[in-house]
């Protein structure tokens, strides 16, 4: 009960109640009450149907309005990406926490700003990096801190499905930025280069396909397939070690991760001459651990709230934010220059 009389007294501005945003309400509204939540958006449609699932919850047409009307002490930013800068921007400049959804800006000057900004005013600003919350994902990086997998060799991500087409962004802004967090994450760096193809098959001026590879510190490789125009829906990770290969599923509802117990490597002692060196295959076991399930949104929002309460770092802080927005900057560029090698942060 007093956790719940604590978590009663924040006031939540919303922005934006599309997709990422109706579930933003829907989470937050069960933690703080839905009393104490406003939601701004411009489409009259959307703030009815949340008026009328959300009893008591407050709404505004105008985001900008909501902002600087203050009363606010928590906002969440679902707006699209091109406005997150600015709106991200309006909210800590009101003293407020915010979570602000991926990717954190589309400008790598603008999301320094913001982090910058943040932490100058004492203010929690964290991103919606929402696999890094999913514990799948979390069950792998375990693994390759044991040292399951080996030496890592390279990662390999798919991310396809027929839509949502976005409006304001190209398939890579909107999907990689799951994968390269991701990355980052299992491997604990930033990738040093990248270098991405890709195509405008439904739009001449947005790409909505994409094939993306990275290089990370210890000459591990990265690639990363991005599509909205492929009938096969995959939400896939390997990660290929010289001990064993373990694979992420997100569609696997009953085995979400892998581990091939196989692998191939050199048999220096078995050489017969200076130079010759052989390769010896090894067969292994099939595992499947146990994974926990739950919906990793819920566990961003949780995670959101205790740091506003305990006002530590979560997660995916505004660094985390920072540095994938880097690298995705990084990536448009190799794309506008017909795939060439990119420094990241060049």
């Amino acid at each position: 009960m007093a956790n719940e009389r604590k978590l009663a007294m924040h006031k939540m501005l919303i922005l934006g109640c599309g997709h990422w945003g109706r579930n933003y309400v829907r989470l937050f509204s069960g933690m703080i009450g839905s009393e104490n939540i406003v939601v701004a958006d411009p489409e009259a449609k959307a703030l009815d149907t949340m008026a009328r699932q959300f009893r008591g919850i407050g709404t505004e047409k105008d985001p900008v309005k909501a902002c600087r009307k203050g009363g606010y002490t928590v906002a969440v930013v679902a707006t699209p990406a091109a406005r997150h800068y600015e709106m991200v921007k309006l909210c800590l400049a009101k003293g407020a926490d915010v979570l602000a959804e991926k990717p954190l800006t589309l400008d790598v000057r603008q999301a320094e700003k913001l982090a910058d900004m943040a932490a100058s005013g004492g203010r929690i600003l964290m991103v919606g990096h929402t696999f890094l919350y999913n514990p799948a994902v979390r069950k792998v990086r375990d693994l390759l801190d044991a040292g399951t997998c080996g030496d890592i060799y390279y990662m390999k991500a798919t991310r396809t499905h027929l839509g949502l087409i976005r409006p304001d962004v190209n398939a890579i802004w909107d999907l990689a930025p799951h994968d390269v967090s991701i990355f980052n994450y299992l491997i604990g760096a930033m990738p040093l280069s990248v270098s991405a193809s890709g195509g405008c098959f439904l739009k001449k001026d947005k790409e909505d396909v994409a094939f993306i590879n990275l290089r990370y510190p210890g000459n591990i490789l990265g690639h990363i397939h991005v599509s909205w125009t492929d009938s096969n829906k995959e939400r896939t990770l390997n990660v290929v070690g010289s001990k064993a290969r373990i694979v992420f599923d997100d569609l696997n509802a009953l085995e979400r991760v892998k581990i091939f117990e196989k692998g191939i490597g050199l048999n220096v002692a078995g050489a017969d001459t200076f130079g010759e060196f052989l390769f010896t295959l090894r067969d292994g076991d099939i595992i499947s651990p146990k994974v926990e399930t739950n919906e990793p949104l819920l566990e961003v929002c949780k995670e959101f709230i205790s740091c506003v309460e305990s006002r530590k770092k979560p997660r995916s802080d505004a660094a985390t934010g920072v540095d994938v927005v880097r690298v995705m900057v990084a990536i448009q560029r190799s794309l506008q220059r017909g795939g060439a090698t990119v420094q990241v942060g060049g």
